[in-house]
């Protein structure tokens, strides 16, 4: 066995995600890997363990990931060290009517944690490094027309989005800059059909910082939420996901 170590950051960092579109602006959270490979386990044991060689630990290790191999060829679910159990199960479900034993979908392995295992990470705390992987983030408007920066702006005149990873890409209904009618509190439908979208044809000036279009006149006068929908990658790259940016204050259309 390769006695691999990794470089181990002492925080744990996060990246913060905006979901899809919801009633109210909905994050998850995503814990950026930090991989602790054998050499690292084994330098946690010699530091208690002295009178215990790195060399045997090694290979012992080696026979332990042989053996559990061995029983994952055959089938079996195996308990990991009180850690959890590692077992088989198979990758997809089955369309047909009546499946025969044929029909059964290749094999693939997942993993349940123990109680032991829960246990010990109920109170990582989150390093300070907190960050928010790449969505668009809109920081001001400008009203074309009144040549002002403002939250309120017109109907049938051009505005400017200003901010950053703003650039407007892919075809898809879900993709453009959207508004959103909203409540006093801020509070918009998560129904597509109440919305209006502006798709990336109509922004005349579509850059990563700047998005210039004209407020069709189909946006009537009232509240409304202001959000970015983009699968723009770098270049020419479309990525198939979307990032959501939603700007943060009520915009009112006169």
């Amino acid at each position: 066995m390769n006695d691999k170590t990794s470089l181990l950051m002492d925080k744990v960092n996060v990246t913060i995600h905006q979901t899809s579109i919801s009633e109210k602006v909905a994050s998850y959270a995503k814990v950026k890997r930090n991989t602790a490979y054998i050499g690292n386990i084994l330098d946690k044991i010699l530091e208690k363990e002295h009178n215990l060689s790195r060399e045997t630990l090694l290979y012992a290790a080696g026979l332990m990931r042989n053996g559990i191999i061995e029983l994952l060829k055959g089938g079996k679910a195996v308990d990991l060290l009180e850690m959890g159990v590692l077992y088989i199960k198979p990758k997809s479900g089955m369309v047909k009517n009546c499946p025969s034993i044929t029909d059964i979908p290749d094999m693939i392995l997942s993993f349940s944690p123990s109680d032991l295992a829960l246990e010990a990470v109920k109170d990582i705390v989150i390093g300070e490094n907190v960050t928010n992987l790449k969505n668009p983030i809109i920081e001001e408007i400008f009203d074309v027309h009144t040549n002002e920066i403002s939250d309120k702006i017109s109907a049938g005149h051009s505005i400017q989005l200003l901010g950053s990873r703003l650039k407007v890409a892919g075809s898809k209904d879900d993709i453009g800059v959207f508004f959103a009618p909203c409540d006093e509190t801020g509070a918009y439908s998560s129904d597509y059909s109440k919305w209006i979208r502006i798709g990336a044809e109509r922004i005349v000036n579509n850059t990563i910082s700047l998005l210039m279009f004209e407020l069709p006149n189909s946006v009537v006068a009232g509240s409304y939420r202001i959000i970015v929908q983009t699968a723009y990658g770098s270049g020419k790259r479309v990525n198939k996901s979307v990032k959501c940016g939603v700007y943060d204050k009520i915009v009112n259309v006169s």
